[in-house]
């Protein structure tokens, strides 16, 4: 066996000086072990919590040594019983109170627009004016042919309707003449009878008389036909007047007063003519509406005919607002359109804001009746699938499965139309995912919480 040979010097050397782990490799454990160090530290502290007592008490797993091993865990809750207020909803439009179309009753050029689209216009007010040049030459005319009618009879001013045409000039001169002719006819009979005069004279004084019989009745009449032509004459001055009167355009005053509104105002909607323009007879000038008082017409089933009443409340809703606008039932059509099978009931709304725009469209919410004792159920209760809702009730430790059909629905509740349940009923508000019918259950403990360090 051969022996190593002496270790010299230069080799001693060579081991003392090897060459050590590299700097780069130290630094990239450090961050590594400073990370290992402070998840441990971070386990020691939180098991130290955790023994403290500081955390989520969870709920005691399902019993299942003592239920069925199927039972689903569920919260329940019981149908509620509350009022709830019955409304039919429809769809319209919204009108003005009282909306009118001026048009021109006489021909002529547009001298003065006195107020515009948007202008308010009380009862009475001037809104357009015609040239009313002809107009007045039209009155003028008229009052000189009843003055002349006038004079022929003697008078200034139209007579009363009391008058009696024996006060007439040449009615009271022909009765002055018979008064005359029959005095004059008395006396000759009387010489007649004595045979004083002849029989010739006798007739002569009755032919007298006759002829002022006749003057007189003449006069009557031909004053009858002048009073005539006075009174024709008169109506065609108010005519004329009337005409003259016509060419200004005013808005007109409601036969009626308005609901609610103590001085109503028209607001003009739209105008047809400019200044300067020739309208005829007929012709269209501008369009005025009543608008802070508005009416929603709208067409209601004709199922809900008993239901809606007149004087019901109702709530008025439109896309410009969230707020509902308080309106009442005041007009029923009593008649349904066959086509549709609706009747138009008409709602009239309150608009002194004037947040309402005729022409608008709305949606009526009219409260019919109150049910005292509606059946509710929590929202959460609800299970809805492919259009189809449903609920689950239970029956001693099973639970049945209802389809149901909803009502009214708030943000926590929702009624239950049909089937009826009973009151007392317990329906499962969650848990529902794993039910189907006749499974079973077991009420799952409340809401977990969080025990706090003392």
């Amino acid at each position: 066996m051969s022996e190593s040979p002496p270790m010299t010097s230069q080799h001693a050397v060579s081991i003392h000086n090897a060459p050590t782990r590299p700097s780069w490799l130290r630094r990239a454990l450090f961050p590594v072990g400073m990370l290992a160090a402070g998840v441990g530290l971070f386990w020691m502290v939180a098991g130290h919590s955790l023994m403290r007592g500081d955390v989520e008490q969870l709920p005691p797993e399902s019993p299942r040594g003592s239920t069925d091993p199927d039972a689903v865990a569920v919260t329940v809750s019981p149908v509620t019983m509350r009022p709830v207020q019955r409304t039919v909803e429809a769809v319209g439009s919204l009108y003005g109170y009282e909306e009118v179309t001026l048009r021109a009753k006489v021909e002529g050029r547009i001298k003065r627009i006195v107020h515009d689209v948007s202008d308010s216009v009380s009862p009475g007010d001037a809104v357009i004016e015609i040239d009313p040049a002809d107009a007045e030459l039209a009155v003028r005319q008229t009052e000189k042919n009843l003055l002349a009618e006038l004079a022929r009879l003697g008078l200034t001013e139209p007579p009363a309707a009391d008058f009696n045409v024996r006060n007439i000039p040449l009615v009271s001169q022909a009765k002055v003449r018979l008064d005359n002719a029959k005095t004059k006819f008395d006396r000759a009979s009387q010489l007649a009878k004595k045979s004083v005069i002849s029989a010739e004279e006798l007739s002569d004084r009755t032919t007298e008389m006759r002829a002022a019989e006749a003057e007189l009745a003449n006069q009557i009449l031909l004053a009858n036909a002048v009073l005539a032509t006075i009174q024709t004459r008169q109506e065609a001055l108010a005519i004329a007047r009337k005409q003259l009167d016509d060419t200004v355009l005013r808005a007109p005053i409601p036969s009626a007063p308005v609901p609610g509104l103590e001085h109503p105002a028209y607001a003009v909607t739209k105008r047809s003519v400019s200044e300067g323009a020739l309208v005829r007879v007929g012709d269209e000038v501008c369009r005025l509406v009543i608008d802070r008082a508005l009416k929603l017409k709208v067409a209601v089933p004709e199922r809900y005919t008993t239901d809606v009443q007149l004087g019901q409340k109702a709530d008025v809703l439109t896309s410009s607002s969230t707020t509902p606008f308080p309106g009442k039932v005041t007009r029923i059509n009593p008649s349904v359109d066959p086509t549709t099978r609706t009747f138009e009931v008409e709602i009239l709304c309150s608009n002194e804001a004037g947040k309402l725009k005729p022409g608008g469209f709305a949606k009526a919410a009219i409260a019919t009746r109150l049910d005292e004792r509606a059946v509710t159920v929590p929202l959460e209760a609800l299970v809805s699938f492919a259009g189809i809702s449903k609920i689950f009730v239970t029956d001693g430790d099973k639970v049945r499965e209802l389809r149901v059909a909803l009502g009214v629905q708030e943000t926590d509740w929702v009624e239950i139309s049909t089937p009826a349940i009973p009151d007392g009923t317990q329906v499962v508000t969650s848990g529902q995912a794993a039910l189907a019918e006749g499974s079973t259950f077991f009420i799952r403990p409340t809401t977990p919480t969080r025990t706090a360090q003392k």
